[in-house]
Formats: C-alpha cells, sequence, structure tokens
C-alpha cells in the first residue's frame, strides 16, 4: 500500500484533469518506478512514495518522462556540489544566506487550484558576503522542502515574480555561466515543479542584459510560458496577483516579507536532517539501465543509451 498524504477534492480534480492521475493506477506507477530504482546503483533511502508521486505529477504520469526527470535530478546535483554539499541551516554562513530572503515561497493564493508564488529579490543578494551558488544553495534547500510538503505547489505549479530592484552590475559579475546553466536545469528539467508563469518587477536602466541572460536560460518549454515585465507599475502586478495574496511591500495584505522569510527561516532549521539527508542525493556517473528498461532503443537524459555521462552544457 503506498504512503501518500491525503489531497482536498480540488486538487484531485486538477491532478486528474490536468496531470493524468488516476487513484487507481498510482499504486501500480509506484511499483514500477520502485522496481526499476532497484536496478541502479543510488541512494534511494529518501526515495519514499511521497517524494515519487511529486515526480508522477510533474511528469502527467508518463513513466518514461519520470524515469529521465529522476536520472537528471540525480546526476544534475552530482555536478553541482558547491550548491548541494554543505547546506547545514544551522552553520553561520548558510544561516546568513538564509536571512537575505532572496527567494521566498509566499503563504497564499486567491483559489486552493492556483498557482503557489515564488518572490525572487535578486537585489537582496549581498555580492560583498557570498556567492552565487550560496544564493543558489539555499534555494535549492527551500525547493527540497516544498517538493516534498506542498502539494498545492507540486499539482498547481508556481508562478515567479522575479523582482530586479536594486540589481547593479555588480551582481550581474557574480553570474558564472556555467553555474547557471547547471543551476537552471536543475530547477527546470530536473525538478518535478511546474513553471506557469514569470512576472519581472523594477528591470534595472538598460537592463537588456540580465533579461538577455534570463531568457537564455529557460528550457524550451518555459520560453512558451508567457513571460510578464510590470516595471515598476505594482497596478499592473496586481491585475494578475491580488492583493490579498501578497506582501505589504508590494501594495498587498500580508504580513511584510521579513515576517514571512523569518517564518522560512524557522522552516529550514525544523528541517535540517532532510535537508542534510538530501545532499546525499546525487550520482557519480555509473553503470545503468535505459530510462526504458527494455532494449536500450531509448535515449536517456544523458544523450547516451543506458549509461550516465556527463551532461554537455554547450
Amino acid at each position: 500500500m503506498s504512503h501518500i498524504r491525503p489531497i482536498s477534492p480540488q486538487l484531485a480534480e486538477i491532478a486528474k484533469r490536468q496531470l493524468n492521475e488516476d487513484t487507481t493506477q498510482v499504486e501500480s506507477h509506484l511499483k514500477v518506478i520502485r522496481s526499476w530504482l532497484a536496478e541502479l546503483d543510488l541512494p534511494t533511502s529518501l526515495v519514499d512514495d511521497q517524494f515519487l508521486i511529486a515526480f508522477l505529477r510533474g511528469c502527467k504520469f508518463s513513466l518514461e518522462k519520470v524515469k529521465k526527470k529522476i536520472l537528471l535530478f540525480y546526476q544534475i546535483r552530482s555536478e553541482l556540489p558547491q550548491i548541494i554539499q554543505h547546506r547545514d541551516p544551522y552553520d553561520d554562513g548558510v544561516l546568513k544566506i538564509i536571512r537575505m530572503g532572496v527567494g521566498i515561497p509566499l503563504p497564499a493564493t486567491e483559489q486552493p487550484t492556483d498557482p503557489k508564488i515564488f518572490l525572487i529579490r535578486v537585489g537582496r543578494f549581498q555580492v560583498s558576503g557570498c556567492t552565487f551558488a550560496d544564493i543558489m544553495k539555499v534555494g535549492t534547500m527551500i525547493n527540497d522542502i516544498v517538493m516534498r510538503e506542498d502539494d498545492q505547489m507540486v499539482i498547481c505549479g508556481m508562478a515567479l515574480i522575479i523582482d530586479l530592484k536594486g540589481v547593479t552590475a555588480a551582481h550581474l559579475m557574480h553570474l558564472e555561466m556555467d553555474l547557471l546553466k547547471k543551476v537552471a536545469i536543475l530547477n527546470q528539467d530536473a525538478s518535478p515543479l511546474r513553471m506557469q508563469g514569470i512576472h519581472i518587477l523594477h528591470p534595472p536602466p538598460g537592463g537588456h542584459t540580465a533579461m538577455n541572460i534570463f531568457n537564455g536560460l529557460l528550457s524550451e518549454k518555459n520560453q512558451h510560458k508567457r513571460i510578464h515585465t510590470h516595471g515598476r507599475d505594482l497596478k499592473s502586478l496586481h491585475e494578475h496577483f491580488s492583493p490579498s495574496v501578497l506582501p505589504r511591500e508590494y501594495g498587498g495584505d500580508l504580513e511584510s516579507i521579513d515576517t514571512i522569510a523569518k517564518q522560512w527561516e524557522t522552516k529550514l532549521l525544523d528541517n535540517r536532517n532532510y535537508l542534510l539527508d538530501m545532499a546525499l542525493m546525487h550520482a557519480q556517473p555509473c553503470s545503468s539501465p535505459t530510462a526504458s528498461g527494455t532494449n536500450g532503443s531509448t535515449n536517456n537524459a544523458f544523450g547516451v543509451e543506458g549509461s550516465f555521462r556527463k551532461l554537455a552544457f554547450d
């Protein structure tokens, strides 16, 4: 019997209608994935039913897509030790990054089936006190938690609000393109969390460079998502997000961003053991069955039949 957290009737309807979830078939899907994982030389101690259902939902219950995404999940994390390792939230250096509050999931939506909102305040990245990899480390810690705990975000996806207020040339100088490309794969192709829209606030004057970098990092699928640029106009933002779901700094009715960030600091600290365990969820290149698990005719996520190979980021 599977051990999956019950979801609301509203979310169950969305999962059925949009993600092809059939409750009578979930158990058999989990069995297939577990049997396939058992053939791989990968650390799977944290791969429980809740973990797998996130990938099934994120791949609309396509078993082949699930296998490819899980393989990529392991492999790309092995490519990013500076982001995946040394992530103890009680560490003074990590805690300092958490308290910057660069990336924060917001707690409310208008409807229980709306995409959850993830606010990214790029200007909060203090370039004198940390690296871009440090910022991405905390963002990945947050993603690891929401992937396990937030059924609404897994089923309904997320809407990104990217606030570029305060972004300077110094921020752009800290962006390493090789690292950026790998992080983009980690957060898109290797993640079960689906992006449902992107909203840009406060683009800096002459900010074409930043926007071109951002657009170039979007996966082919996400390039078709609607990107809204609101300038400095909060009224424009409110046409897409009611003030009832926004912090007061964005003309909303919620508590301040600092209060929400503090709540996330507590959540990260409370999940310390899980986050440390998730640092083990990676794989060095090794022999593995094909994604199809049959005759090797299906190319896996690494472009090589039946084996892990170093990803090419050209």
